[in-house]
C-alpha cells in the first residue's frame, strides 16, 4: 500500500474499518439480544463485504470501482435488508446509510456514476422505509426499547466520529494544500527577483528599486550605487571550467551579500555574467566608499580547495546615485570602473 494516501483515499479506509468493525459488533449484538437468524446473517454479511472491499481496495489496488462496489452493496441491497431485520426505523441503519452515502458516494471519481449511485442509493432506502411502513409492516423485527437505544446511541457515535475524522482530514488537506500554494507563490516570486545561480537580486528588480526608491529618495537620503565585475573571468571559465566559474559566483556574490545590509535599504544585485551591482544607503560617501573597498579586499583573500593557487581581484566604481535616472547613474559607475581596469585592475574609482 501507499504510504502516503489521497485525502478521499484515507476517508474510504477508516470507513471501511469502521464498518467492518460495527458490523461484526451488530452480528453479535443481534445474536444475543435474539433478533433472529436474517439480522444476524445480513450485519455478518455486511462485516464480509467490508472486508473483502478493503482487501480488493488496498491490496489489489482497485480503490475506484470498490468505492462504486461498496455503495451498491451496502447502501442498495445489504442495510435496506438488514433494515427490515434490526427494527426499521427503530435502529440505527438509517444513520449508516446516511453515513455511507455522505461519506462514500461523493469520493466516486466519475461525476455520472456518482450521480447514479446516489439516486438508486436513495431509492433503494426510501422503498425499504415505504414498504417497512405501509407495505410490510409485519415483516420488521421488533426491537426492545432498551436495544432500540443502544443501537441508537452506537449509531450516532460513530457518525460523529465519522463526521470529526473526515471534518479534521478535509481541514488538514486545506491546511496542507494552501501550505503548499503558499510556498509555490513564494518560489515564484523568488525567481522574478532573485538570480538563480548567485541568489542575488537580478537586473529587473535592481531597476525596480532604483526607479521606485532610489530616485524618488529626499535629497537628503543618500544613496550611492557600487559597480564591479571579476577581472579577467573569461580566462578563468577557459581554463578551469564553468562549473568552477559558478563557484567563484557564488562565492563573490556570497562576500557582497555579507557586507550589503538589505534592512538599511541595500540590495545587491547580479547585473550581468560577471558583473556585480550593488545599491548603498550610507550618510556619507566615503563609508559608501569603504564598503566598496571592504568587498574588493574580501574578493581577494577567497581561496579554493580545489585550486589552492588561484585568487580573484574585482575592479569597480562608486558613485552617487539620488535623483538619477538608473541607466544613466548605472552608465556613469560604468565608466568608473572602466577607469579602474585602465589603471591596472584590483582597485574601486570613485566618483568624487
Amino acid at each position: 500500500m501507499n504510504a502516503k494516501r489521497s485525502l478521499d483515499s484515507q476517508v474510504f479506509m477508516i470507513v471501511l474499518l469502521v464498518g467492518a468493525l460495527t458490523a461484526l459488533v451488530s452480528t453479535v449484538f443481534t445474536f444475543i439480544e435474539g433478533y433472529g437468524p436474517g439480522a444476524s446473517i445480513t450485519t455478518m454479511l455486511c462485516f464480509v463485504a467490508s472486508v473483502i472491499i478493503f482487501v480488493v481496495a488496498f491490496v489489489f489496488d482497485k480503490e475506484a470501482i470498490c468505492h462504486v462496489l461498496l455503495c451498491v452493496v451496502l447502501n442498495i441491497f445489504l442495510i435496506p435488508m438488514a433494515f427490515f431485520y434490526c427494527g426499521g426505523l427503530r435502529s440505527g441503519m438509517t444513520m449508516y446509510f446516511i453515513t455511507c452515502l455522505y461519506v462514500v458516494v461523493p469520493c466516486i471519481a466519475k461525476r455520472w456514476v456518482r450521480a447514479v449511485v446516489y439516486i438508486g442509493s436513495l431509492l433503494a432506502m426510501v422503498l425499504a422505509v415505504f414498504l417497512a411502513i405501509f407495505i410490510l409492516p409485519e415483516e420488521v423485527t421488533p426491537v426492545s426499547p432498551f436495544a432500540w437505544s443502544i443501537d441508537v446511541i452506537v449509531s450516532l457515535v460513530i457518525n460523529a466520529f465519522c463526521i470529526y475524522y473526515v471534518a479534521s482530514l478535509t481541514v488538514r488537506a486545506y491546511e496542507r494544500e494552501h501550505e503548499s500554494k503558499e510556498a509555490l507563490l513564494q518560489k515564484l516570486e523568488n525567481m522574478t527577483v532573485h538570480d538563480e545561480l548567485t541568489g542575488l537580486y537580478n537586473r529587473r528588480e535592481l531597476f525596480r528599486v532604483m526607479e521606485e526608491e532610489v530616485m524618488e529618495a529626499r535629497e537628503d537620503d543618500n544613496y550611492q550605487v557600487f559597480m564591479f565585475d571579476i577581472d579577467d573571468f573569461k580566462g578563468t571559465n577557459d581554463t578551469l571550467g564553468h562549473v568552477f566559474g559558478d563557484r567563484v559566483l557564488r562565492s563573490v556574490a556570497d562576500v557582497l551579500g555579507e557586507i550589503v545590509h538589505e534592512e538599511d535599504g541595500e540590495i545587491a544585485a547580479r547585473y550581468s555574467g560577471e558583473e556585480f551591482v550593488a545599491i548603498l544607503h550610507c550618510a556619507e560617501f566615503d563609508e559608501a566608499y569603504e564598503k566598496a573597498e571592504q568587498v574588493r579586499k574580501s574578493v581577494e583573500e577567497l581561496r579554493f580547495r580545489e585550486n589552492p593557487d588561484y585568487t580573484i581581484t574585482i575592479s569597480g566604481g562608486v558613485d552617487r546615485c539620488n535623483g538619477i535616472r538608473p541607466r544613466l547613474a548605472l552608465r556613469h559607475v560604468d565608466e568608473l570602473l572602466y577607469i579602474a581596469k585602465q589603471a591596472g585592475k584590483n582597485q574601486i574609482t570613485r566618483g568624487e
